[in-house]
């Protein structure tokens, strides 16, 4: 599994609202000139299953992944989202004959993006692959205490 942590914020600055209008609108627009079909061709990439955690000092994304190898998945840290990709492969032995009767199982490039609302620690952060599981722990920045500052009193001058 590659790590990788980028400091450049995520989210465009004209807002994910924008974005998300424009995507839709050119989904929308591709379905109106091709019909259907296309939609369908197009969406080859899939989104895994994940849970995502949260504690006072941690966020912890569970993501499904079953049968993926760990060199196969790649976990990328933004200021603002965490990002894991990678390519699920199916491999079975090829028999004449012999073809899916039901095909419930995803395979093929997938991406999954977490926007992370808080700021976190990325010097600390883990990704541990386990039986399928990807688990990801973002330990949050501390926050700092508030602190009382004394007013002084003016300054007599003589």
């Amino acid at each position: 599994m590659r790590m990788r942590y980028r400091y450049v914020t995520y989210r465009s600055p004209e807002g994910s609202q924008k974005q998300l209008e424009q995507h839709y609108r050119q989904l929308l627009n591709d379905a109106l000139r091709q019909g259907q079909q296309s939609i369908l061709q197009q969406s080859t990439t899939w989104c895994p299953s994940a849970d995502i955690l949260e504690s006072a000092d941690l966020i912890r994304v569970k993501i499904e992944l079953a049968g993926m190898q760990e060199e196969n998945i790649e976990v990328t840290l933004y200021e603002d989202a965490l990002v894991v990709s990678g390519e699920r492969r199916d491999i079975h032995e090829a028999r004449e004959g012999l073809s899916y009767q039901e095909a419930q199982i995803r395979y093929g490039p997938f991406r999954l993006e977490v926007f992370i609302p808080r700021p976190i620690n990325q010097d600390a952060v883990t990704a541990r692959y386990e039986n399928g599981m990807l688990s990801v722990d973002l330990p949050k920045v501390s926050a700092k205490k508030a602190e009382q500052v004394r007013i002084q009193g003016a300054v007599k001058q003589e």
